[in-house]
């Protein structure tokens, strides 16, 4: 927690009781105010704490107005202009709530009324909550009032926004005392510039690498996003700038349905092409309407419904008019109104739904400024675009991981603190004179531009250029965010008819010297396609795709069909993956845990249990073909595994952390992994995590380590089941989705876990880390640098997603590419690789760098072996047993021994013969023989020659005896 700050003078004013917004010509001069005294220079923590201290907190009863409540049907008495104003304040604060535009969006408009009702008044409630004001119940001037300017303030101000509405932020400020939390609440809601400017530094320097980044907004039950960015979605965001000016074209014209509506956007978008579907459904929820309009007949209701007389002798006039919207038509009821005896408020919501009503679409002025305010239509100037490219093609797991990933390439394309050993490609993204120049008029921010092209010019970072220039490059990214979000945003749909085809391509099985995992993410959209996979760099492959509801069902994400029967049709894949020995997890998601908060603790518990029947369920199914059957009856030590999966990887993104929570999950892990040892079904639980919650909550280090050494407990150590694990490791991994610059991010997520453990459990669960990365196809330095950091110092690596062989070049540049790679490594010392930039792929990289023995290789004698070692298992012990039976006719049998010395034991021979080649192809090739014989080959090949031996000797004595 910060230190508390000693209060000093006052830097607000108190609030007018005529609730009267910030001038528009001082929201304008507010943008030209340097951002504080200090100037272009960034303000230190101590300048911050100085600015802060200066501010005195004003007691409550400083407003008279504050004490004056107003009732709904009062506030309701003010003029149209004051009420737009309040909800246009409260549209200004909350655009980027997804649960406040869709309430927007309703078609009975209660949020754009002009009416102060229920729904409106719950948002103000909310207001207050979050901003500590008090009342919440009903409405004061001096609460209009703040709320009028705090929206103004956000306005000016945009870069702001997220800090200031942040739930973080609140968070933060209730950690301090009262009489300091009251302070930096008052700062938050109307401080002046400078204030407001101290207290996001003091915040961002006390909280950004402490806190643990909240789930994506946008987070659902049963649904999974993605965020990527295609060719198209550039040319598209590059074009947004013309939308509003096309659309402007077809201003205040009725459509009276959706194609007709639909024809008119796509004919006034035709220069986009195909972009121009995109926008078609934020244009149709902007511009539908219900018309209302008020007849007779509706009069003659109203009057049996006991509308008074002088009501409805003033509402006559409204019937020769068609009101496009319930706002509209609500401001006409009030104007025609204004003089009548009775009180129209007890009757308006009878008036609006007697009215006749009708949906229409019309892109009037309030429709065109909505879609002007909202930021997921703002243009990204081309300057960002160019910083930017890098990430076409590229996929993240969730929306912090996107956010990270896009504010590393705006900071590469600025050159700020630069840093990474040379030869990396990140030094090579700064963008040039010309296109700084681009920026400064795409931000028109002089003070930002000031600060990033300083960072810019510099070769290198003091400490307080280090500290200040993430919220630099944050600001640069604030103005294009919700566009860039909005564009990237995916929803990925789910067809059963796309089966998951992978195929080997004759690549063997894993390498057997892997430094640790290797963690390749596949999402379930990604099926369909025949993929080549090279399954000797992947020893585990997570299935992206299951989530489950509040029963504990496991569903299929993004269609809500029952999972496990959804891939009872579609597991042929995991029989591929095991044919070469790569080890397949289900990945269980879930990232929206509000309805959890709700249960108590018997019925989280049956949640879970309930989840880990079903995962049971799943890992029980069985595989299709004839070897899957025939193995299943087989002992282990002459079968494969005839689980559906060998494990299952847990992804519970902003899991609750009470203590509650934290018990069942664990309690779960428990009882799964003991279910699944039962039934043989697999053997890994695993836990995956963002960067920014290891170590905090449910993912405690405390908590962590006491799993891993449960887990350690429940396998036994005798040699028995060493053999029956083979070279599979069974502790939990734990899984950490590592956001950019990994160049950073790897070392914090050490650092973190060296301060908070020590001696064998830091050593421990550092060794069950297996961070993971989104590789760019680019940066190849940077991948080597993290291949080699993660070997060192962690238990693996992963990819989101896992690395798929695009279609290769045609076969002479291929051919050239592979005698150019021998051609280095003929030149390079013994023990010595290429580097990745040479190599540039990633099988390679990794075979190069993650392995004990770096470029080993697998003879193809071993990939043909292991790729059908079923079938190689099978030959071997029936040409065991076909010459045991040979020997013991030999000795029971007089006929066959004359049969064996008519053909000189020439089918004994071939039997030994065979059964002797495919056993040592089994003890160099077998993973489960191959581990049994590490380190026991002479003693293995001793005792078969000392068997060999004595049978020949044997056999001479019995030649000499037979002799007369």
């Amino acid at each position: 927690m910060p230190t508390p700050v000693v209060p000093g003078s006052s830097g607000t004013s108190a609030p007018a009781a005529q609730a009267k917004p910030p001038a528009p010509s001082q929201v304008q001069a507010r943008k030209s105010l340097p951002s504080w005294e200090g100037g272009d220079a960034p303000m230190s923590p101590q300048a911050a704490q100085r600015i802060v201290s200066d501010v005195v907190v004003q007691s409550p009863d400083a407003d008279p107005a504050a004490r004056a409540l107003l009732s709904q049907q009062a506030l309701n008495r003010f003029n149209p202009a004051l009420r737009r104003r309040i909800q246009q304040a409260l549209l200004e604060i909350y655009a980027d709530d997804p649960a406040y535009m869709e309430a927007y969006r309703e078609v009975t408009m209660p949020l754009s009324d002009n009416i102060v009702g229920p729904i409106t008044l719950s948002w103000l409630n909310r207001f207050w909550f979050e901003f500590k004001m008090a009342p919440v119940s009903n409405l004061s001037d001096a609460s209009v009032a703040a709320l009028l300017r705090f929206a103004a303030i956000v306005k000016a101000h945009p870069e702001w926004k997220a800090d200031l509405i942040s739930a973080e932020l609140g968070r933060w400020i209730d950690g301090f005392e009262a009489q300091d939390k009251a302070r930096y609440y008052q700062i938050r809601l109307g401080g002046t510039d400078e204030q407001i400017l101290a207290m996001l530094r003091l915040y961002h320097y006390d909280s950004d690498n402490n806190r643990s980044a909240s789930p994506d907004p946008d987070s659902a039950l049963l649904n999974i996003f993605s965020y990527s960015l295609s060719a198209d979605d550039f040319k598209l965001l590059a074009a947004k700038s013309t939308v509003l000016a096309k659309l402007s074209a077809l201003q205040d014209v009725v459509y009276l349905n959706e194609p007709l509506f639909d024809a008119a956007v796509l004919d006034a978008l035709k220069e986009l092409g195909p972009d121009a579907h995109n926008y078609l459904p934020i244009a149709r929820v902007a511009a539908l309407q219900q018309s209302y309009h008020l007849t007779l007949d509706n009069l003659q209701q109203l009057r049996e419904g006991g509308v008074p007389e002088d009501i409805l002798a003033a509402l006559e006039a409204l019937t020769a008019t068609t009101y496009p919207n319930q706002a509209a038509f609500s401001e006409a009821v009030l104007d025609a109104t204004p003089s009548v005896k009775s009180s129209i408020d007890p009757h308006m919501g009878a008036i609006i739904d007697a009215a006749d009503t009708s949906n229409i679409y019309i892109l009037n002025a309030r429709a065109l400024a909505e879609l002007g305010a909202n930021r997921r239509n703002e243009a990204v100037p081309q300057v960002i675009l160019d910083m930017l490219k890098g990430l076409q093609g590229l996929e993240y797991a969730n929306q912090w991981l996107f956010d990270k990933a896009v504010m590393a390439r705006l900071r590469q394309g600025i050159g700020a603190c630069p840093g990474g050993m040379a030869g990396n490609a990140a030094l090579g993204r700064k963008i040039s004179s010309q296109q700084m120049e681009q920026l400064a008029r795409a931000i028109a921010d002089p003070a930002l531009f000031a600060q990033l092209d300083k960072l810019w010019k510099a070769t290198s970072c003091s400490k307080i250029d280090e500290l200040s220039m993430p919220q630099q490059i944050e600001a640069l990214y604030i103005p294009f965010r919700a566009s860039i979000r909005a564009t990237a945003r995916k929803h990925p749909a789910y067809d059963p008819a796309k089966q998951v085809r992978w195929n080997g391509n004759g690549c063997g099985c894993v390498l057997d010297e892997l430094n640790g995992d290797v963690y390749g993410i596949y999402p379930f959209w990604h099926a369909g396609k025949l993929q080549q996979v090279d399954f000797s760099i992947l020893s585990r492959i997570g299935y992206y795709g299951a989530t489950f509801d509040d029963s504990g069902t496991l569903r299929q994400a993004n269609d809500n069909r029952d999972f496990v029967r959804a891939i009872q049709n579609g597991n042929e894949f995991v029989k591929v993956a095991r044919r070469h020995q790569t080890a397949i997890d289900w990945i269980i998601q879930r990232n929206d845990w509000r309805s959890w908060s709700r249960m108590n603790k018997g019925a989280k518990e049956t949640v879970l249990r309930e989840l880990s029947t079903n995962i049971v369920e799943l890992m029980s199914i069985q595989l299709n073909g004839w070897d899957t059957r025939l193995s299943s009856q087989l002992p282990q030590w002459a079968s494969f595994r005839p689980a559906n999966g060998d494990g299952v990887t847990l992804l519970f993104d902003g899991y609750p952390s009470d203590d509650v929570s934290v018990a069942a999950f664990y309690g779960f892990i428990r009882e799964l992994r003991q279910r699944l040892l039962d039934a043989d079904l697999g053997d890994s639980v695993n836990v995956m995590m963002r960067n920014s919650a290891i170590g905090h909550g449910v993912y405690s280090y405390d908590k962590l380590s006491e799993m891993i050494q449960l887990a350690a407990k429940d396998y036994g150590n005798s040699l028995w089941d060493r053999l029956e694990r083979g070279h599979r490791q069974a502790l939990p991994r734990l899984l950490v989705l590592l956001e950019e610059e990994t160049t950073e991010s790897k070392k914090q997520l050490r650092l973190r876990a060296e301060d908070a453990l020590h001696g064998e459990d830091r050593a421990q669960l550092l060794r069950r880390v297996v961070p993971v990365i989104t590789f760019d196809n680019d940066n190849w330095q940077q991948l080597e640098d993290d291949i080699i950091y993660f070997k060192d110092n962690f238990g693996g690596i992963g990819f989101w997603t896992m690395p798929i062989i695009p279609p290769g070049p045609p076969p002479s540049e291929a051919s050239a590419k592979n005698e150019t790679v021998a051609a280095l490594r003929a030149q390079l010392a013994p023990g010595r690789v290429p580097d990745c930039v040479q190599t540039q792929d990633i099988s390679t990289c990794i075979g190069d760098y993650y392995q004990v023995n770096p470029g080993a290789s697998t003879s193809p004698v071993c990939k043909t072996v292991c790729e059908n070692l079923f079938a190689f298992r099978v030959a071997t012990r029936l040409s065991f047993l076909f010459l045991l039976g040979c020997a013991l006719a030999y000795y029971g049998s007089c006929r066959w021994r004359e049969i064996m010395k008519r053909y000189r034991h020439i089918p004994a021979l071939v039997l030994f013969a065979l059964w002797f080649l495919l056993s040592l192809a089994m003890l160099f090739c077998d993973p489960f023989l191959h581990w049994l014989a590490s380190g026991y080959m002479i003693p293995i090949f001793l005792v078969l020659l000392i068997v060999a031996l004595i049978v020949w000797y044997q056999y001479q004595l019995k030649q000499k005896d037979e002799q007369p």
